[in-house]
Formats: C-alpha cells, sequence, structure tokens
C-alpha cells in the first residue's frame, strides 16, 4: 500500500479531538502557510475546469462544422457542465445550434429560451430563435423575441425579420416602419425594397412605392410582377406614357420595346420613326411584365387597355377592351361590370353614343348597386353632346331619358324645360319649371321661373283663344 494511502486511513479514523489538537499546536506561520496551499489548489483546479472547458467546446465547433452534429452536441454538453467561468451562455448557444442541425427543434428552442431568460440583451440567442419561427412561419412569436431586443441593439437581421413577420400578420404599418429602418441599415437588400414597395401601394401611397420599386430594380431584382406593381404606381401616378419623344428604329413594330423604348406609333410619312415612351412610364412597365407567364392576362391587358384610355386615346383602347372580350367571360361578375364600365368611357371618347350606352347598361345588369347612378350622368352627358353638335332632337330625347331616371332632380327638369323653350314646346316647358317650384318651393330663380311661366301660359292661352275664334 502507498504511504498516502496508509497515512489517508490514519486520519479517517483518527478521533477528531485529536486532529483538532494536532491543528491548534501548528505554529501561525505554518497554518498561512497551509492556507495558501488550498488557494493556490484551487485556483489551479478552476484553470484545469476552464481549460478544460474551452477545449471541449473548441472541439465542439470542430465537429459542429464539419457536420457531426452528435459529437458537437456531445462535446458542448460537457462543456456547459465544465464551466467555471460564466462561459455557459456562449457554450449553450452552440449547443442550440448543433441541436437544431441535428433536427432536435423542441431541445434547441427550450435552449434558446434559457439563455434569454438569465440574459434578455443575447442578441444571437434572439436571432437564432427568430430564424427557427421564422422555419415555422410562427409570426408573432417572432415578433414577441425580437421586439425586445430592440432596447439593446439596432441591426438589420433585427428589423428584417421584424418586418417580414409584421408584414405576415398584416400590421402594414408596423411592417412598413421596420422595413424603412431595415433598407436605412441595408440599402442593398433589393427584397426589402421590393417589400417597402408592396405595403406603400397598399396603402395608395404610389409615389414612394414606385421609389422603391426601381431602387429594387437598380439592385438587379426583375421579375414581371415587379414591373407590372411599378406600372400600377406609375399609372395611379398619370404617368402613363412618360415624356414621349421620337426615335428611329429600323423594322420596329408598334407595341413592343425596342432599346429601352415602347413603341407607341408611328410617326405618319416615315415607317421607322417611332413616338416612344421610356421606362418611367406606365406603358413601359407594362410591356415589359407582358414578357412573362407569371400575371393573369386578363390584368395585365386591362391595366394597359385602362392606360391608353386614361391617356385619351381613344380608339387604341376601344381596340384592346375588345381583344378582352374573350378573357373577362369567365371573370367575376363585378370584374365584367368594371370591363363594360370602361369600354363604355372609350366609346364616349369615340363619340359612339348608342355603344357607350349599351356597354354602361351591360355594367348595370352585373352590379346595379354600383353603376346604376352612372345612367343618369351618362344620359346627362349625351344630351350635352348632341347639344354641342347643335341636335335639339336628341338633346331633348336624352334629357327625357335622365328625367325619367332621376324624377326628383329638380336641376335636370330645369335643364329640360331650357331645352323644351329652346324648341319652342312651350306647354312642356311650363310643365318641367312647375316641377323645379314643386321641388324646390325655394329655387335661388324662383322670380325668374315664375315670370317664363307667366309669359308663357299667357302667350298658349292667347293662341288657344285665337284658334276657338
Amino acid at each position: 500500500m502507498k504511504l498516502y494511502h496508509v497515512i489517508l486511513t490514519l486520519a479517517l479514523f483518527l478521533p477528531a479531538s485529536f486532529l483538532l489538537a494536532q491543528e491548534e499546536t501548528k505554529p501561525a506561520e505554518e497554518k498561512a502557510s497551509d492556507a495558501v496551499e488550498v488557494v493556490t489548489e484551487i485556483a489551479a483546479a478552476k484553470k484545469t475546469a476552464e481549460l478544460d472547458a474551452a477545449i471541449l467546446f473548441e472541439k465542439g465547433r470542430d465537429a459542429l462544422f464539419q457536420g457531426e452534429y452528435k459529437e458537437a452536441i456531445t462535446q458542448f454538453e460537457k462543456a456547459v457542465a465544465a464551466d467555471k467561468n460564466g462561459q455557459a451562455n456562449t457554450y449553450r448557444l452552440n449547443l442550440a445550434r448543433a441541436y437544431r442541425y441535428d433536427g432536435q427543434v423542441k431541445k434547441s428552442e427550450e435552449l434558446l429560451k434559457h439563455i434569454l431568460k438569465e440574459s434578455p440583451d443575447h442578441v444571437e440567442a434572439a436571432q437564432l430563435l427568430a430564424e427557427m419561427f421564422h422555419a415555422q412561419q410562427s409570426w408573432q412569436a417572432i415578433i414577441d423575441v425580437l421586439e425586445p431586443l430592440l432596447k439593446y441593439r439596432h441591426d438589420y437581421p433585427t428589423y428584417h425579420m421584424l418586418a417580414e413577420a409584421a408584414y405576415n400578420l398584416d400590421d402594414f404599418a408596423k411592417a412598413r416602419k421596420y422595413y424603412q429602418e431595415a433598407v436605412r441599415l441595408n440599402s442593398e437588400s433589393a427584397m426589402d425594397h421590393y417589400q417597402l414597395g408592396n405595403l406603400h401601394l397598399a396603402e395608395n401611397r404610389f409615389a414612394r412605392a414606385a421609389t422603391s420599386y426601381e431602387a429594387a430594380m437598380k439592385l438587379g431584382l426583375e421579375s414581371p410582377v415587379l414591373h407590372y406593381k411599378l406600372a400600377s404606381s406609375y399609372f395611379n401616378l398619370r404617368n402613363y406614357f412618360g415624356n414621349i419623344t421620337v426615335v428611329t428604329v429600323a423594322a420596329g413594330v408598334p407595341d413592343t420595346i425596342s432599346d429601352n423604348w415602347y413603341l407607341i406609333e408611328r410617326v405618319p410619312g416615315d415607317k421607322d420613326v417611332f413616338r416612344v415612351a421610356p421606362p418611367k412610364s406606365a406603358i413601359y412597365q407594362i410591356a415589359k411584365s407582358m414578357e412573362g407567364d407569371d400575371l393573369p392576362k386578363v390584368d395585365i391587358r386591362m391595366l394597359q387597355a385602362n392606360t391608353f384610355l386614361s391617356a385619351r386615346r381613344y380608339q387604341r383602347a376601344s381596340e384592346l377592351y375588345t381583344e378582352l372580350a374573350e378573357l373577362v367571360v369567365d371573370q367575376p361578375k363585378e370584374d365584367r361590370a368594371l370591363y363594360h364600365f370602361y369600354y363604355a368611357e372609350s366609346s364616349l371618347g369615340l363619340a359612339k353614343y348608342d355603344d357607350y350606352l349599351s356597354h354602361l347598361r351591360k355594367a348595370i345588369e352585373l352590379d346595379d348597386q354600383t353603376y346604376s347612378s352612372a345612367l343618369v350622368e351618362a344620359y346627362d352627358t349625351v344630351a350635352e353632346k348632341y347639344n354641342q353638335a347643335g341636335d335639339l332632337e336628341k338633346y331633348n330625347k336624352f334629357l327625357k331619358l335622365a328625367v325619367h331616371e332621376s324624377p326628383q332632380t329638380s336641376a335636370l327638369h330645369m335643364k329640360l324645360g331650357n331645352a323644351l323653350e329652346e324648341a319652342k314646346n312651350y306647354a312642356e316647358a311650363v310643365q318641367q319649371w312647375r316641377m323645379v317650384l314643386d321641388l324646390e318651393p325655394d329655387h335661388p330663380q324662383r322670380t325668374e321661373l315664375l315670370n317664363l311661366i307667366k309669359k308663357h301660359v299667357h302667350t298658349l292661352t292667347q293662341k288657344n283663344a285665337n284658334k276657338s275664334t
């Protein structure tokens, strides 16, 4: 038996009183020396433990990045257990990563939550946990984890993940705020600019939407959907054709893109000279969006036709609406109603009044609640067009139709009365003026109307008297 084993055995069986007596008999210098030895031994043991934990941690990292996740887990768990220097959260964070890569998601989540409970400002743990929630599409959980971090750090990954989560929760105001901060911290993220554009477009902030979409394109993002959304932004800004110029394009074809120009139409007299629209225009972006198959044809073709209509290019708009007829057949009723309403407007621009009213009536048939009130205005509009053309008969005809649709509108009775007077139909004119006063006893032109009624009644009375004699 070794000597120290013998000594240890004797010490175990010696009475405590004997040991205490021996201790008391030691000189003070010897006691101090013993204390120093104990502290030194503790420090040495602690340093050894620290070295052991650090070595285990490095072994774990090597295994992690070699794809040996189970081995990494083993080494990290040992490092956490051996830690004596407050590095446990660093070791736990890497252990959480190893759990995640190994498919042990629940363990990883629990460990990250433990880290955050001990250290609420642990940004890496919170971001890793948020990434895991993102994979699960747990959007509210991401908000709950990351928003408290904003007290400690403002960085791009945090704002980006918060923005995505808020966007998917339909909290557009918060999403916009976070995306704005994200692009401020990282202006090179094309997708963040794109999503910010979507938020601005949804809130009818068309100028800001266009700016965001343009930034996304400059950073290399390219898709038919992006072109369509930029076109929609330009359209709502009334930027239909941009700054139109004239260029020469050999063998060019209208309604196509050539050398960064949209060819609108040929200049009369020269088949290779075109009026063109630049990229910063709705019509150019519409043409770009048509190059892919990502969008429903009816949507993009409808925007194309509406662009020509809004730019008062009625002939081309009418042609496009005609081409759309087959595409809209299977659309919902409200969409077909809108189609006929816009088609009607193009017919009005071409002075095709019968077609105008025909398409408007179809819109009313499909969506009476939305468009029925437009019929009165349509009759009144057509009446004015005939009045301007000097066709008094049709002027009166359409005014009567307007009155029939809206019999309690005094202004229409007034207009019809004046038209009938112009047509020398005094009896009916008087009747219309009386209806005006019945509807509005305090009409601002009451005195004038009473005088007209009196004048024409007197004339009619005299005329009837002359006939009887």
